[in-house]
């Protein structure tokens, strides 16, 4: 299996069996949806995550006033990863980055004909209490208008047709990063198009738990 190789000369995507038809959908684990959907009050896998964390990010701002929302947000997906016993160990989230610059192959045609709006991401490292270590790439591309996020995410869900790279790993000061598309996830949501992607770094976590991060990273709300 040919890995999927983010950044660098020659970079390319050759995904795993986590990115191409199918690997859009959104799964959460059980365990990680059956406590957040009790502080969300119901409704879908995707929707109960994402609406406890926008609720725990808006007690969070109400507690303290002088905590802004991204205060707030930063609380939330630290106590999102200890649903699912991680502890977050490092994070760096970068704003207006830009799509056509930020992306190859047939995804930054697509930009280059249909810019984004906006283009935000989260890279944290988590950790288990083994000391297995996992880095994380999320991706928040906000379009002009839900027919153009929809486009973007047969797009970027095909095998092939390039990526939304992550911008600047070397920040998380843990080696080379591999992305091999094993641990992929998307979703869309009206305008918005999420990408998610999992990978270990150190020690030797479970495919089930990368799984489980990846599924968990694709619903947090943007940062």
């Amino acid at each position: 299996m040919a890995d999927r190789r983010i950044g660098g000369a020659g970079g390319g995507s050759d995904p795993g069996p986590g990115k191409g038809k199918g690997a859009s959908g959104t799964v959460v684990a059980a365990a990680v949806v059956a406590g957040l959907m009790a502080a969300a009050g119901g409704g879908t896998a995707t929707e109960s995550v994402g609406a406890a964390l926008d609720s725990a990010a808006q007690q969070g701002a109400k507690a303290d006033p002088a905590k802004n929302k991204g205060s707030a947000n930063r609380e939330s997906t630290a106590e999102a990863w200890q649903r699912i016993a991680l502890r977050e160990v490092k994070k760096v989230v970068t704003h207006d980055l830009r799509c056509a610059v930020q992306s190859y192959g047939q995804v930054q045609q697509f930009f280059l004909r249909t810019p984004c709006d906006s283009l935000s991401q989260l890279l944290t490292a988590v950790a288990d209490a083994q000391g297995d270590v996992i880095v994380v790439s999320v991706r928040w591309v906000t379009m002009a208008s839900t027919g153009d996020a929809n486009a973007l995410r047969q797009l970027e869900d095909t095998y092939g047709t390039g990526d939304v790279t992550p911008f600047d790993i070397e920040a998380l000061q843990l080696g080379g990063i591999r992305f091999t598309g094993q641990h992929y996830k998307s979703r869309q949501d009206g305008p918005l198009f999420v990408i998610a992607e999992a990978e270990p770094v150190r020690g030797a976590p479970s495919a089930a738990l990368l799984g489980k991060v990846a599924d968990l990273a694709v619903v947090l709300p943007p940062l």
